[in-house]
Order: structure tokens, then sequence, then C-alpha cells
């Protein structure tokens, strides 16, 4: 098997990793847990996530958040050539950002001296 064979297969073992991410969504003023246990799940819903059980206020009588938790695929993003694991440090992270995402520390080439492809959640 070439490099480039193994390096192709192992992209595809790579490629469909799902990683989950939390974040913060504003539900207006959360009075208590109880209140909590009904407003959450509902925003979570919304927002195709899963309620994460906590919550805390923001702007007190004003604002509170749920923690939410969704799942972001992971997905391969052209980079143009990609030298090296240094060259990669530098040009991944820089990728992800511009794509709201973030660089999961894997990149591979997809054609020798011209693409390379980093791989991004």
């Amino acid at each position: 098997m070439t490099r480039f064979a193994l390096i192709t297969a192992a992209a595809l073992l790579v490629a469909p990793v799902a990683a989950s991410a939390q974040q913060a969504i504003e539900a207006g003023p959360i009075w208590n847990q109880q209140h909590a246990n009904q407003v959450c799940p509902a925003i979570a819903a919304s927002q195709g996530g899963e309620w994460t059980g906590h919550w805390w206020t923001t702007i007190p009588n004003e604002m509170s958040v749920c923690q939410i938790r969704t799942e972001q695929p992971a997905r391969a993003v052209e980079a143009g050539p990609i030298w090296n694991q240094q060259h990669a440090n530098q040009v991944c992270p820089a990728i992800a950002a511009s794509q709201g995402g973030e660089w999961t520390g894997h990149w591979w080439t997809t054609i020798p001296n011209e693409m390379s492809v980093c791989h991004i959640r």
C-alpha cells in the first residue's frame, strides 16, 4: 500500500467523528430549579440539543442561561498544501477559526504538493 493510500485510509477512519459542544443559551429570567426544569429542556430542544441540567443567572431578575449540549460533526476543510506538522500547527487553527470551529489536531494530504485538509469540529 502506498503512503498516499495509507493517508487516505486513515482519513476515512477519522472523518465521521462527532464531538459534543456545550453552550449557554439565554432563557430570560429563571427563578429557581423547578422553573429551570420547565424552561431549559424546551430551549435545548429548540437549539437541536440537550439540556445538561445546569443553569445560572447572568443579570439578576432579568436574564439566566441554560447550558445545552449539541453534537457538532467533525469535517475536513481544504487548506492548500500543508508541508509538515509545524506548518499544520500554524495553518489549521486559523482555518478552523474562520469556519467557526476548532481544529481537532488532525490533518492529512489529499493531493501531494497541492492539497491538504484540516480536520475541524
